[in-house]
């Protein structure tokens, strides 16, 4: 075994394996089993049936040729190339309860919990004049009890035009994050500390509900976080309490995450970065080479937490209400 010696379940390695032909080929993938005799290696899984994956070999450790420690997850160009519009784009499905488009832009409405999921993304073209296109923003917020709101990439053409037509900023602004996960997840093995569910908890949201205290209904809020796949719960428990939490979702080959919280107690643990790089190990064996979040720019704290996880800023966005608001 001492070709794969010091491999750990979870970890991606790289095997080159004697054909009975005698050549040899390369099989990537994710260690799931390792003893005196052989290794089980699994590829990606599928995001819609999760638990089978795509390939799956058993090399006798005899045919081991030589094998070496892959990158946790596969690579990919810089995240930083990629358009604003687009990053912000790939949050819609992870965090929303009503979503209706219009042309480019996205209508949300989710009860008044979280100016996410209760503001129009006005990025792109929405088919129509500005002005009518903000009408249609404070009509639908009318009808579904909201304020109107449009979250708009700061600087952007969507900014100024609203901004003509008396929009004005509300809310703080806020910084959006990315990195490459191959580059978050480095060399640092699987935490044991930490379970990924793909169904929401109760515990996990009970923890939710201490962080983010509020008087929405509790139904809409299990929407929220329950709604839209693939998505997981990554949490930590300490004598049958849940102490540190996160929410992943993944989309076009990004992984949202968002929720990140540890119980005041348990902080400087490093529990909040355990959670995270189990979300990105979850992506990553979904095929998912990039990561985003989402940090209030005035929040110096997390700020520097994740840039010590190699996370830089992207853009900016703030959020703009009409004059009538």
């Amino acid at each position: 075994m001492q070709v794969l010696s010091g491999a750990r379940a979870g970890e991606r390695w790289v095997v080159r394996v004697r054909q009975p032909d005698g050549s040899a080929s390369d099989v990537v993938g994710w260690v799931v089993g390792l003893d005196d005799d052989a290794v089980t290696l699994e590829g990606l899984l599928d995001p819609a049936s999760p638990a089978t994956p795509a390939d799956s070999w058993h090399v006798p450790l005899r045919d081991v040729v030589v094998a070496r420690r892959a990158p946790a997850a596969r690579g990919g160009p810089d995240p930083g190339r990629t358009p604003a519009a687009a990053v912000d784009r790939l949050g819609v499905e992870a965090w929303a309860v009503d979503l209706d488009p219009l042309g480019d832009w996205f209508l949300r409405a989710g009860g008044g919990f979280t100016g996410r999921a209760n503001s129009c993304l006005a990025v792109g073209d929405p088919g129509m004049p500005v002005d009518e296109a903000a009408a249609a923003v404070e009509a639908y917020a009318a009808e579904h009890g909201i304020a109107p709101l449009a979250q708009v990439v700061t600087g952007s053409d969507e900014d100024a035009a609203l901004r003509t037509l008396g929009w004005a900023e509300t809310y703080v602004a806020t910084d959006v994050l990315v990195t490459r996960l191959a580059d978050l997840l480095g060399e640092v093995p699987p935490d044991p500390r930490v379970v990924v569910d793909e169904e929401l908890t109760a515990g996990w949201r009970a923890t939710f509900d201490e962080y983010r205290p509020h008087d929405a209904d509790p139904a809409l809020v299990t929407r929220l976080l329950d709604g839209r796949r693939p998505r997981a719960f990554a949490r930590v428990e300490v004598d049958g309490r849940v102490v540190a939490v996160a929410r992943g979702h993944l989309a076009d080959g990004w992984l949202g995450v968002a929720a990140v919280w540890t119980r005041p107690e348990h902080r400087r643990q490093g529990l909040g970065t355990a959670v995270v790089l189990a979300l990105a190990g979850w992506a990553a064996r979904r095929g998912a080479r990039w990561s985003y979040l989402q940090v209030e720019t005035a929040n110096d704290v997390a700020h520097a937490a994740y840039e010590r996880l190699g996370f830089v800023r992207h853009h900016r966005y703030h959020y703009l209400a009409p004059p009538s608001a």
